[in-house]
């Protein structure tokens, strides 16, 4: 564990981060949102249906921008969506944030939200798949400037 990440209480960075977005999160600049999700069918998943691979981060401090690390570790392309949603007591719908969009086998994408086009208290993924992926895994980072 990090001496950053002890100090704040906060869990230590997954061990799947690479190094750059594993300096964002132990500065609190980086939230995990998809962690390692063993994507296996072609339903959308997210934080309601898999909350134990998939969150809400929290945006509740001000932010100028904020990009959504998408990296798809399975064997099949993978569909992405930014969602948010107003609480994180899942009691109110989510909303879409942006365009959906897909990540390539093996492909890492990152997309820049600006505040102003896309402002919510929490945010999170929903991913799925056209044809199931048989292996790998995939991995989201929220990373706030």
């Amino acid at each position: 564990m990090s001496a950053a990440a002890l100090v704040r209480g906060r869990d230590p960075a997954p061990a799947w981060f690479p190094a750059g977005i594993r300096a964002l999160y132990d500065t609190e600049h980086a939230f995990v949102i998809v962690n390692a999700f063993p994507l296996r069918d072609t339903n959308v998943h997210s934080y309601r249906t898999d909350p134990s691979y998939i969150s809400l981060a929290p945006m509740l401090k001000r932010y100028d921008e904020y990009a959504v690390w998408v990296y798809n570790g399975t064997n099949q392309t993978v569909n992405a969506q930014v969602i948010g949603n107003v609480t994180n007591d899942q009691s109110y719908p989510d909303y879409t944030i942006g365009s959906a969009y897909t990540v390539g086998s093996g492909a890492a994408n990152m997309y820049v939200l600006a505040e102003d086009a896309a402002l919510t208290p929490f945010i999170s993924l929903s991913i799925s798949a056209n044809t199931a992926p048989t292996s790998g895994y995939v991995y989201a980072v929220v990373i706030v400037e």
